[in-house]
């Protein structure tokens, strides 16, 4: 592909990068585990994701990732605010669990809709400011420099990007679908999944909080 330096590897690395379980995967089953659910609830989520992926992509190519480094302050504050919100939406899914504990229904919290599913999933990717970062470094692995065209080659590499992001997030609300059938014979385990859900975006949180 023009301007790309290996795609093979391109994919390889991102399958990766995308099979590290993390605050969008846990906010993915989540919003699948809400009343009205599913995988309605996860192809919005997904699209979120992809969303918020899209914009950190953008800014590390646009130059904001420089700008971050010379204003490390501010930086700092939007780091802090995004590791407030994983935290805040760690003590939402723990209080919804309670609530729901022990009335026999899989699927927790109140009913929502694609906006929301879609905002919060964004919002979530966005909430770890240091992935613009990650992209500063990656982007350079992947460009041929014999073929590079500019914007259209950084195009070409979100495309390839976010695809994969697109179909890697649809086998998880495939497989989530299956274990949810599995879940309903037991319940209340989807509170306690939920529960456990909430503990992981709170020590995300954290340690966005605290990485330097």
């Amino acid at each position: 592909m023009t301007g790309i330096n290996d795609l093979p590897s391109l994919v390889i690395a991102t399958l990766i990068f995308l099979a590290i379980p993390g605050p969008g995967t846990i906010k993915l089953f989540t919003s699948m585990a809400e009343k009205n659910g599913g995988p309605k609830a996860g192809f919005f989520a997904t699209l979120g994701l992809m969303a918020g992926d899209a914009v950190w992509m953008v800014l590390a190519l646009s130059g904001v990732a420089a700008l971050a480094a010379a204003y490390p302050r501010a930086f700092d504050l939007l780091r802090y605010a995004g590791a407030a919100y994983l935290a805040w939406i760690g003590f939402t899914l723990i209080r919804d669990a309670k609530q729901t504990l022990g009335k026999g229904k899989v699927a927790t919290g109140v009913g929502r809709g694609p906006w929301h599913w879609f905002r919060e999933a964004m919002l979530v990717t966005l909430s770890n400011p240091k992935t613009i970062g990650f992209y500063v470094a990656f982007f350079p692995l992947f460009i041929d420099q014999t073929t590079f065209d500019g914007a259209a080659t950084y195009a070409r590499i979100m495309a390839v990007v976010l695809a994969l992001v697109f179909g890697y997030c649809m086998w998880l609300v495939a497989a989530a679908q299956m274990a949810k059938r599995v879940f309903a014979r037991y319940p209340g385990a989807g509170a306690w999944l939920k529960r456990l859900a909430g503990v992981a975006l709170i020590g995300f949180g954290v340690k966005f909080a605290l990485q330097k």
